[in-house]
This record gives structure tokens, C-alpha cells and sequence, in this order.
């Protein structure tokens, strides 16, 4: 145990075998990402609140189940738009030979099967895990939002 490196050396390590600039690059496509799911869902979140809230006020309640589905349907293309971004970003950085590798990439790393099919550089080692951390982060967001979605339809008392 004596022989592992602390952490400022290990970290010094790993980061003289990035590419600095492109990783800023990356990292700042990451946040921005994120960013902007969060707010697609969010969005669809309070939209469906006010769509329910509206049929329950008219009676219709029955609605929620709709307007429920259409809501998965439209977080489930936020993870589409955050899977093309991705694989825009790594076709302008140039890291694949083919385009549609990158989107054979992201879809593997975004949703964290990770084949392992592809094998990069030494730095650029760290590309699947960025990307598979955006995926997991953007999962838990939207999973987040369904469950409270349905919970909104468990709790509500359907006028008779």
C-alpha cells in the first residue's frame, strides 16, 4: 500500500495526459448539456402539472394518463437531442475516423452499456466516462420527473 501515489500525483498524472484545450472543450459541452436538460424536463414537468391541474378543474382527470404519456414521449427525445449533441461535438473534434462512430460511441457510453468496442488514444481515455456521467446524471433528472409526474396523478382525488 505504501507504493500507491497520493492524490495530487495521481491527478497531476491524469492531467498531463489530457488534451487541455479539447477537454475544456468537452467539459464545457458536458455542463451546457446538462444544463439544458434540466430545463427541457423541467419544463415538461411544470407544463404537465398545469395540464392536469386544468382536467381536474374540468372534470377530466382521466386525462392525466394522456397527457402522462406524451410527457415520457418528450423526455425521452430530450435524451435523443442530448445523444446527438454529443456526437456533433465529437464529430467537430475530430476524435473518430467515421461519423457514425461517434453516434455508435455516445449511444453506448450516454446510456452506460460501454461495449468497450472502441479504443481511443491515451488521452482521450477519459471521453466515455464524461459522457457516460452525463447520461447517468440526465437519467436520474428525468427518472426524477416521472416518478413526481405520477406521483401528481396517485395523489389527485378525481372529482366525480
Amino acid at each position: 500500500m505504501s507504493d500507491l501515489p497520493n492524490f495530487f500525483t495521481l491527478f497531476t498524472k491524469v492531467g498531463n495526459s489530457l488534451p487541455i484545450d479539447e477537454l475544456f472543450i468537452v467539459a464545457l459541452i458536458a455542463v451546457g448539456m446538462l444544463v439544458m436538460h434540466a430545463l427541457l424536463i423541467l419544463f415538461v414537468g411544470k407544463i404537465y402539472q398545469l395540464l392536469i391541474d386544468w382536467a381536474d378543474g374540468k372534470g377530466i382527470f382521466w386525462l392525466s394518463v394522456p397527457f402522462y404519456m406524451v410527457a415520457v414521449g418528450l423526455i425521452f427525445m430530450t435524451h435523443l437531442l442530448d445523444i446527438i449533441i454529443w456526437t456533433y461535438a465529437l464529430i467537430a473534434l475530430k476524435i473518430f475516423e467515421v461519423d457514425t462512430n461517434a453516434f455508435y460511441f455516445v449511444g453506448e457510453m450516454y446510456t452506460t452499456i460501454g461495449y468497450g468496442t472502441f479504443r481511443f488514444s491515451e488521452n482521450w481515455r477519459i471521453l466515455p466516462i464524461m459522457v457516460a456521467f452525463t447520461g447517468i446524471f440526465a437519467a436520474s433528472m428525468s427518472g426524477a420527473i416521472l416518478f413526481n409526474m405520477i406521483g401528481q396523478i396517485i395523489r389527485k382525488n378525481p372529482k366525480k
